[in-house]
């Protein structure tokens, strides 16, 4: 017994290893980032964590010995996925409430589960974009940026009024044409805004102007302000700021 928990401390640590040290996927580009064992693909949407845990070395087997690892390797794939997306950026500061965030964990899948001959597991676990929405988010225009940071759920200023998108997927490079892609710019103040559209800053008479717009209602931009408003959107970018 007096070398037991020296022994599961070096077990754990060895699957840990494993799990921080396994390839990225196939397809890895600019849009993934690596946050310790997790992953965020914004180009599919995805936040991915991998975590391990040794098997108990009291048990009289491996296999015996699999399953409470297993339950271990899960919770702490889950613990990661909460800090990753509580940390996540939706886009101008914003990030999830913790009520979203328990939503998302609650539609986490299991992806896959690797058993270790010494009784450890290795988990993998996924959250989707907008896993953390009451009801899936409805399908939205796509938007093209020269550049953008990445947002998972960006807000636009359409005819004044800030617009919440429900959950965002990026591709690199321009629009392909056909796409109906709608052209987006950045203002000096950090606000999204489709190019033609003034950003808040600007002389009393642009302001009035405006004002006059947004009051009269109807037109496209009321209707693009419907169509974006927490709709699932595809976001072309040709460089990512971060």
């Amino acid at each position: 017994m007096g070398v037991t928990a020296p022994l599961c401390l070096l077990l754990a640590a060895g699957v840990a290893r494993i799990a921080a040290a396994a390839p990225a996927p196939a397809g890895a580009g600019a849009l993934e980032e690596t946050r310790g064992s997790v992953t965020i693909d914004w180009g599919e949407g995805t936040v991915t964590a991998r975590a391990g845990a040794a098997g108990d070395v009291r048990m009289p087997s491996a296999d015996l010995a699999r399953p409470g690892a297993e339950r271990r390797a899960r919770a702490a794939a889950l613990g990661q996925l909460k800090d990753a997306l509580a940390t996540l950026p939706l886009g101008g500061g914003r990030t999830l409430p913790a009520d979203a965030v328990d939503r998302a964990l609650g539609r986490a899948e299991t992806l896959d589960v690797q058993y270790q001959t010494n009784g450890g597991a290795v988990v993998r676990m996924r959250a989707h974009f907008g896993d953390w929405l009451p009801a899936p988010a409805p399908g939205g225009p796509t938007l093209a940026l020269v550049e953008a940071p990445l947002a998972a759920a960006p807000a636009l200023r359409v005819a004044g009024k800030e617009v919440v998108s429900g959950a965002a997927r990026y591709r690199s490079g321009a629009p392909p044409s056909g796409s109906h892609a709608i052209a987006v710019k950045i203002d000096r103040d950090g606000h999204w805004i489709p190019k033609g559209e003034k950003s808040d800053r600007g002389d009393k008479g642009d302001k009035a102007q405006r004002k006059t717009k947004a009051e009269r209602g109807g037109g496209a931009d009321e209707d693009l302000a419907e169509k974006l408003a927490g709709a699932a959107i595809v976001i072309y970018v040709q460089k990512v700021v971060r």
